[in-house]
């Protein structure tokens, strides 16, 4: 490449540079958002980008976010909506079930059989934690809820058809809620991170795993994976974890009025079912991936569904004693949970 080439491209790039920081400086507010999740994400492309990018827009450049990936300013998934309360970080997008029993106003929503649409749900979810916060969300500052895409039922040799084929197979499974519904049905959950699972399957320490249809490519499982258990269109999910994109409150109080207006705007129920959208179109498309490729997809017949209801039904029981024994009224959560998705189930 010739020196002048070289020197126009310099001359380009600090220009674009100079862009950069006249446009940073120009900002009144850069949101420090921090997240679990890697930069290629679908929560991130799908959302949170889409997200920080309208709110800059809509306030014209006054206000936009620095989305720091991967825990890159420091801790613990399980320490993200503590860093937003505290102003360490501003939002925060973290899953209430890596602190088990800290959240137990969120934890309803992990119960067995609660729902079945993502979008629906979402919006279900928002209208209750902004009539209900609860205590242990004090200091945070609602900008979207979402479940995440339902676990499938996925085993490398033998198929799941009813509850008795389950007894004594090892899954990896998906959470708190997720461990506890499959050994209500029999099945040995194994806890383990994502990234063993693979070995773990070749190595027969694993018959299977309860996961997301978003994780089979993202593991690699489609060569492993032969067999996927699903509930049929209509009936409820047996599990899933819930997924909060929170502000920290001091973080909303600082703004002025014109800009809470904006994120106001953008932290609404359809701001909710946005981001179950970046769940539920990329389980989509996942599973019409393994459709094409002939997988064996088996959807419970209704007379089983019912038997698997029945078998996990002690899990919400048991849920609510221990809100009861924290001080809560149990049965009255559930039943604003339940109420809230019923209003938006379509």
């Amino acid at each position: 490449m010739k020196f002048g080439q070289v020197a126009r491209r310099l001359s380009a790039a600090a220009l674009m540079c100079g862009v950069a920081a006249l446009s940073a400086q120009a900002r009144e507010v850069t949101f420090r958002f921090h997240s679990f999740v890697h930069a290629t994400s679908y929560q991130q492309v799908k959302f949170f980008e889409p997200w920080c990018k309208r709110i800059e827009e809509q306030s014209g450049g006054r206000m936009g976010c620095q989305i720091f990936p991967s825990m890159q300013l420091g801790g613990a998934p399980s320490d993200l909506f503590n860093q937003a309360r505290d102003g360490i970080v501003d939002i925060a997008y973290g899953n209430p079930g890596y602190s088990p029993g800290s959240y137990l106003s969120a934890e309803v929503f992990e119960l067995p059989f609660m729902m079945r649409d993502l979008h629906d749900a979402a919006r279900g979810m928002h209208d209750y934690f902004t009539a209900n916060p609860g205590p242990e969300l004090a200091g945070l500052h609602l900008i979207a809820v979402a479940p995440a895409d339902f676990p499938v039922i996925q085993t490398a040799s033998k198929p799941i058809r009813k509850m008795e084929d389950l007894q004594g197979v090892k899954l990896r499974s998906a959470g708190r809620y997720g461990a506890k519904v499959l050994e209500a049905l029999g099945a040995l959950p194994v806890q383990m991170a994502a990234g063993e699972i693979t070995d773990s399957l070749s190595r027969g320490v694993i018959d299977g795993a309860y996961l997301p249809w978003s994780a089979v490519s993202l593991l690699n499982l489609g060569s492993l994976m032969h067999h996927y258990t699903d509930f049929a269109e209509g009936q409820d999910r047996m599990y899933t974890s819930l997924q909060l994109v929170m502000m920290g409150q001091g973080t909303y109080d600082r703004l002025p009025d014109d800009l809470k207006k904006i994120i106001d705007e953008n932290s609404t129920p359809e701001t909710s079912a946005e981001f179950a959208d970046a769940f539920a179109s990329t389980a989509n498309t996942e599973l019409e991936a393994l459709r094409k490729a002939s997988a064996d997809i088996y959807l419970l017949p209704e007379d089983e569904y019912e038997r698997w209801r029945a078998a996990v039904a002690h899990i919400t029981e048991d849920w609510i004693k221990d809100a009861n024994a924290k001080g809560m009224d149990g049965q009255k959560m559930l039943d604003m949970a339940r109420a809230a998705i019923a209003a938006r189930q379509q």
